[in-house]
């Protein structure tokens, strides 16, 4: 179903219709988004820290995240193969390259 979003600005190198991953937990708002990683691929991922299971993750539109959560849009110049990750809602994002080899170990 095709949907529209009005921002005044989106700073985001990627369409604000490109699709990105979150989970179930975000969407119904029982868990904020507190690890953002920006895939080697160029997807991105918003994730609440609670969850990698299959069924729990969801394909949503990049616009959907950031009407949800316009604090992510403090991430749209993180680097591909970078990741971000916050304590809480609303604190500031800590940055780093992300190596995917450590989370295989």
């Amino acid at each position: 179903m095709e949907h529209l979003h009005d921002f005044h600005s989106w700073t985001f190198s990627d369409s604000v219709t490109k699709g990105v991953f979150t989970t179930r937990q975000v969407l119904e708002g029982l868990h904020p988004v507190l690890d953002v990683y920006h895939s080697p691929d160029g997807d991105w991922q918003f994730l609440c820290g609670t969850t990698l299971a299959e069924e729990d993750l969801k394909l949503v539109c990049f616009g959907c995240m950031i009407e949800r959560d316009s604090s992510l849009l403090e991430l749209a110049d993180l680097p591909i193969s970078w990741c971000a990750s916050r304590t809480s809602q609303g604190g500031p994002w800590t940055r780093e390259r992300h190596d995917e080899r450590k989370d295989e170990a």
